[in-house]
């Protein structure tokens, strides 16, 4: 089920969300409560300008912070999907991981510089907690002007995932991703 809706700030951008999976958000650091809200993970797509294909958009969130990183294609998109809807039922040995990043030029003092946003996308099953099924999103940050210096970015973890529900996500992106050819 598509949901339309607009994310990034306030940039205006517009999308169709496809994949939409929320959980409440428990985690907090030692110096401070826990957030209250839901993390998310999301999968959308901006429409096409003209004839062009369509922007397939991964946003990760936490209830204080989000990002959004663009998958390489709709290739890319549907590698996601499939490995959504491989995650056992059973609590059996999995694990997916792909890879997403994204260039941009961001201004500096001393002028222009490309910066590189890469993040880890898991899917899986973790043998060293009962076999629960989980989602794990970390991201990085390559600093424009300084060779060789990295920086943590966000991370996002349902340690829990309802894997039925996950299920029904993942079939509804692929079948948008089949309208998209």
């Amino acid at each position: 089920m598509a949901r339309t809706g607009r994310f990034g700030g306030g940039r205006g951008m517009w999308f169709e969300q496809v994949f939409t999976y929320t959980w409440p958000h428990t985690t907090g650091w030692p110096h401070r409560p826990a957030e209250q809200g839901s993390s998310v993970l999301s999968v959308a797509y901006e429409p096409p300008e003209g004839d062009g294909p369509r922007r397939w958009l991964l946003l990760a969130g936490l209830p204080v912070f989000s990002e959004l990183l663009a998958f390489d294609d709709a290739a890319h998109a549907r590698e996601f999907a499939r490995a959504v809807l491989d995650l056992p039922a059973a609590p059996v040995r999995y694990e997916r991981e792909l890879h997403l990043s994204e260039s941009s030029t961001r201004t500096m003092a001393s002028g222009p510089a490309e910066e590189q946003r890469f993040a880890t996308l898991s899917v899986g099953r973790d043998p060293d907690d009962g076999m629960r099924a989980y989602f794990a999103y970390q991201s990085y940050v390559d600093f424009p002007g300084t060779p060789h210096m990295t920086a943590l970015g966000l991370e996002v973890i349902c340690d829990d995932v309802d894997v039925e529900r996950a299920h029904t996500e993942a079939r509804a992106l692929l079948a948008a991703l089949d309208e998209d050819g």
